[in-house]
């Protein structure tokens, strides 16, 4: 059919609400429970804190695993199995009544989540796209950010009507209808369909006396990874990728876990905060996109140390209060800045190390952002400590430029392309 959509699009749009749902229910949503669950059941910000953290843990184990079994079986029994999980977890984590069962529903939620998001979505989108990887890596990433300005409005709207429990219900229902979608639409490769990545000609013409013979261009050949974890780990870029991004992400988890509540707490209404909060995650939307696609056009790494400067900028605005143009000003510097993290982060691990390799490569590097828990830590004890974030938001600046710097010394380095192999 004539100017019929490149199928890549679909799956980025497939990862795209696997984006949404992950994100937004492990993560987004933490905002408008917080409070509900704390009231409710007499815990601290700290100790659901916890439930961050111990279900981050189990999350990014999941993420070698789910790494693993990709290469093997492809996604869509994973995005499958994931919703199931990740879905009746959340029903739960609004019904439990002690720490130690809400702390297994999370960790559950966290593992069915990475199931369908996280390397898989990311992995799925990255096979069908080289030109436009950050065109499209970008978009599928936005789902991320798009959570975070929809889904904790709809939770706070549904616990503020319904009750927390019927809340976690609907969202847990729709997390349920999504591994069903997936099974149908996702393919693992454009060349199990006789496609080429990017929408390109499925076929090359080849000259001969009788004229050019269009010649089908042969499906993908699995091929053996050329990066195991021995040879990564004896790169520099290994290191210093993987470090720069677990520093980034401790910030933004950090901040964007509670800044609902710290937005309640300097005086706007739960709906005020939660709308602020919309919008910060919003204008992570816009960034997710516009950063994966200035990749496409300059070269990722000094893309990542712009984003990374840019992020530290943004929440030093936090530090200016009182001023209607200070808090506009944060809310789209720093989310504009911190949205492009987590889309910059594949698009550069895929640049470095190939298409086929991605995966491989992935399943490890992600093992840095394990490292992210401690925002969740330094953000808590923060407010326990001081009753203010100030404290950890100085400390995530600093986090900022020492990452901006390893990040840096790689593009000095020349490693803007590839790593010095052993």
């Amino acid at each position: 059919m004539k100017n019929k959509p490149f199928y890549g699009w679909y799956i980025a749009g497939i990862a795209f609400w696997a984006n949404f749902l992950s994100t937004g229910t492990g993560f987004y949503a933490f905002n408008a429970f917080l409070e509900p669950l704390c009231n409710a059941r007499g815990w601290t910000r700290t100790d659901i804190n916890m439930a961050l953290v111990i279900g981050t843990i189990f999350g990014f184990c999941g993420q070698y695993i789910y790494g693993t079994i990709l290469m093997k079986t492809g996604v869509r029994i994973l995005m499958l199995m994931g919703s199931l999980i990740a879905g009746l977890s959340f029903i739960c984590i609004a019904r439990v009544q002690t720490l130690w069962e809400f702390y297994i529903a999370y960790s559950l939620l966290f593992i069915g989540n990475g199931a369908y998001g996280g390397i898989v979505a990311g992995s799925v989108v990255n096979n069908w796209f080289v030109d436009k990887r950050g065109k499209a890596i970008g978009l599928a990433t936005t789902g991320m950010s798009i959570s975070g300005a929809i889904l904790p409005l709809t939770a706070l709207w549904l616990i503020q009507h319904t009750g927390m429990e019927t809340a976690a219900l609907c969202i847990g229902i729709v997390m349920l209808s999504f591994g069903p979608l997936a099974w149908f639409i996702v393919k693992d490769w454009p060349e199990d369909m006789g496609m080429a990545p990017d929408g390109l000609p499925s076929t090359v013409a080849v000259p001969t006396v009788a004229g050019h013979i269009p010649v089908p261009i042969p499906q993908k050949v699995q091929t053996h990874p050329q990066w195991g974890l021995g040879r990564l780990a004896r790169t520099d870029v290994f290191w210093k990728l993987g470090i720069a991004f677990a520093l980034l992400m401790m910030g933004t988890v950090g901040v964007m876990s509670q800044l609902k509540p710290r937005f309640a707490d300097t005086g706007f209404s739960p709906m005020a905060a939660m709308l602020m909060m919309g919008a910060t995650a919003l204008a992570g939307a816009a960034g997710k996109y516009t950063w994966g696609v200035m990749s496409d056009r300059f070269s990722p790494i000094r893309i990542a140390i712009i984003l990374t400067f840019a992020n530290a900028l943004g929440l030093g605005l936090a530090f200016l209060k009182g001023s209607w143009i200070a808090l506009t000003a944060f809310i789209l510097v720093f989310g504009f800045s911190m949205g492009g993290i987590m889309s910059i982060f594949p698009i550069l691990v895929a640049t470095i190390y190939g298409r086929e390799n991605f995966a491989s490569v992935l399943r490890y590097v992600s093992f840095f952002l394990l490292l992210q828990l401690f925002g969740y830590l330094i953000a808590g004890q923060s407010y326990d400590r001081t009753g203010s974030y100030d404290l950890a938001y100085a400390i995530f600046i600093g986090f900022d430029l020492i990452a901006g710097l390893m990040l840096f010394s790689l593009h000095n380095s020349g490693h803007d392309r590839k790593p010095k192999g052993p």
